[in-house]
């Protein structure tokens, strides 16, 4: 509500009708998808659709400003992809739903020169030289250009890879009109989720994305919502490597890493 300027006295009255609302949730659902039904009545209630949508553009023109730097770092010695992959995860600090501000070079050089607390990337790495082709679920707005550095790398290695985004403004989440604001739609093929729901809603999805998450053989997962949407499922086994920094004491209890650190692994 303080990004969409609304002012003290209205907050409290929202506030005091999402109270109400919140009665009748489902209390067997994801977080993600009743976090998503407080924002989507959030945003009714205050008459803005889009409260994050210049947030969204200066992420992003911040990240694509760093964009050069990066492309500079997977040309140097090393493995690229794992490379690709550190780059990609530093990105995910760029959470305005959470964070209302960060240091992308700290996290950067945290990410490069620390790395990740727990990983399977060479598990990952097997399983990728069996397929021809990966699905990659997106996460924010301005880390969509830090995970374009690893669609490229994918790219390079001959495989096909979908990257999703949201159907419409749901806070800071990457959507279509970030993708091919900040190239994406040039490197790869981009589809939505079919809803603007956080993570991966199952009762909210087009046919489309349901054909992808369920068959496509190699899946990378960004960020919190779509760990805590999808590391209960079956389809998730051994198939979807979740990608992400841990922000909350929940997702790491679950994660089985600390607080605060990067991981990349499989259930």
């Amino acid at each position: 509500m303080k990004m969409g300027g609304i002012d003290e006295d209205a907050q409290h009255e929202i506030l005091y009708k999402l109270m109400d609302y919140v009665k009748g949730f489902d209390r067997t659902a994801t977080p993600a998808e009743n976090s998503t039904h407080v924002v989507l009545k959030t945003y009714e209630l205050m008459k803005n659709d889009d409260p994050f949508k210049e947030a969204k553009r200066q992420s992003n023109d911040l990240a694509l400003q760093l964009y050069p730097r990066l492309k500079e770092l997977i040309d140097e010695n090393g493995d690229r992809l794992y490379k690709a992959f550190r780059i990609s995860v530093a990105g995910n600090i760029i959470d305005l739903g959470i964070r209302r501000s960060f240091n992308i070079d700290e996290e950067l050089k945290y990410s490069m020169e620390i790395g990740f607390a727990k990983e399977q990337y060479r598990d990952f790495v097997k399983k990728l030289d069996q397929v021809d082709e990966v699905l990659f679920l997106g996460d924010n707005s301005g880390e969509i250009v830090f995970d374009k550095i690893l669609v490229e790398e994918l790219a390079r290695l001959g495989k096909e890879v979908t990257y999703v985004v949201k159907e419409g403004p749901i806070l800071n989440d990457a959507t279509m009109e970030d993708a091919v604001y900040v190239g994406m739609d040039k490197v790869t093929r981009v589809i939505t989720t079919g809803s603007r729901f956080m993570g991966v809603s199952f009762r909210h999805i087009s046919p489309e994305f349901a054909d992808k998450l369920y068959n496509a053989p190699l899946v990378i997962a960004k960020g919190q919502a779509n760990f805590e949407s999808l590391e209960q499922e079956e389809i998730a086994k051994d198939r979807i490597f979740f990608l992400l920094k841990i922000k909350c004491d929940e997702v790491a209890k679950a994660a089985g890493a600390p607080m605060g650190e990067l991981v990349f692994f499989t259930v």
